[in-house]
């Protein structure tokens, strides 16, 4: 009963705060009006298992992600009271209240999931079993952990989109509601990547970055050795016309959630096809078969996965401290002749 009356009290106040502080607007997404309580930046609490958890939604940005339109219970469908009972995580796969224009169809990612489980990083073997070490493997919130939105702009300071001019032809016919500005907004927002280079390879680096998980996977410390690559330091540098992972680890034209093992014959890191791979438009186009035998993850410590390149490091590395060390001795000697013209190791038996 206590607790019945506690959260009658707890509503209560919940509306009245809002109604005192809430502007009025509510989006169209929002007819459940959410944003009434979420819109505050220190609405968190500490759940069941001790795990601190934040309830901020940043509304103006939600407003302009690829999400703007889909209503809160189109994916939280199992919160229905407030206060709300712990939730359960969100599918992504569901099917949305929104109609895919192309086919006139509820919009759902399953076929994106179908794409991941189909690459590298499926948690499943070809067979259907869990691999080894199958929570390492990233599902959508993994990579996706927030609404991101990346204006299309060719300057700096430029507003989101390409032009106004552009959006006030849309409106010319879309006249009622946002939907020009909103499906404006949503094509300009996937005609480019809507992470910066940098912010890709920080992103993989959260697992091929993690020494612990190389050793799980056997696998090389690739983004070590991508930043000592010409690639790898342009992008750190701030490049935005440098190839990061997700240009070279997926074939032109294919789903960015396809990535591939270097082994699988399809792969876009194949031998067979790296040529390809280097020779998109945006790339190096008249590039020849010798660039794409380039190496690009090599772990220069390692002799057994790269005897090669180990002991030409290692011949370059003892031939130019040796060439060093070799004539810093002749200087040293010189400056000693010169300070001490008259000293001498030795002394003859004339003198």
């Amino acid at each position: 009963m206590g607790k019945s009356v506690y959260k009658k009290v707890l509503l209560i106040f919940l509306i009245i705060v809002g109604s005192m502080s809430y502007s009025g607007e509510v989006k169209a997404a929002d007819e459940l009006n959410c944003i009434l309580c979420h819109k505050y930046r220190g609405l968190s609490r500490i759940d069941e298992t001790g795990k601190f958890r934040l309830f901020f939604i940043n509304h103006n940005m939600f407003s302009l992600s690829p999400h703007g339109k889909v209503k809160c219970n189109d994916c939280h469908r199992d919160i229905n009271v407030v206060p709300h009972e712990p939730a359960q995580k969100v599918n992504c796969t569901i099917e949305c209240h929104i109609i895919e224009p192309s086919g006139q169809r509820r919009f759902s990612h399953q076929s994106i999931e179908d794409n991941l489980f189909q690459s590298a990083h499926s948690k499943y073997d070809k067979e259907g079993n869990l691999k080894e070490f199958s929570e390492d493997y990233p599902h959508c919130k993994d990579c996706h952990e927030q609404p991101i939105y990346r204006p299309l702009s060719f300057f700096k300071g430029s507003k989101p989109g390409v032009s106004e001019r552009a959006v006030a032809r849309c409106k010319t016919c879309h006249r009622t509601g946002r939907f020009a500005d909103i499906f404006y907004t949503h094509v300009t927002s996937r005609l480019q990547k809507t992470r910066r280079p940098n912010e890709i390879v920080a992103v993989c680096a959260r697992c091929h970055g993690d020494k612990a998980f190389q050793k799980r996977h056997n696998l090389d410390d690739v983004v070590t050795s991508y930043f000592e690559t010409f690639h790898g330091k342009a992008v750190n540098h701030g490049s935005e016309r440098t190839p990061d992972c997700v240009d070279c680890h997926i074939r032109p034209g294919d789903n960015v959630h396809l990535i591939e093992s270097k082994t699988s014959p399809t792969a876009a890191v194949n031998k067979e096809n790296r040529s390809m791979t280097c020779r998109v438009k945006d790339c190096h186009v008249d590039a020849g078969e010798n660039l794409a035998g380039y190496h690009v993850h090599v772990t220069y410590d390692d002799p057994e996965k790269y005897p090669v390149e180990y002991y030409l490091l290692l011949f370059f590395t003892v031939l130019t401290g040796g060439t060093m060390y070799f004539f810093l001795a002749l200087i040293f000697l010189e400056l000693v002749r010169r300070f001490f013209p008259h000293a001498s190791l030795f002394k003859s038996k004339d003198h």
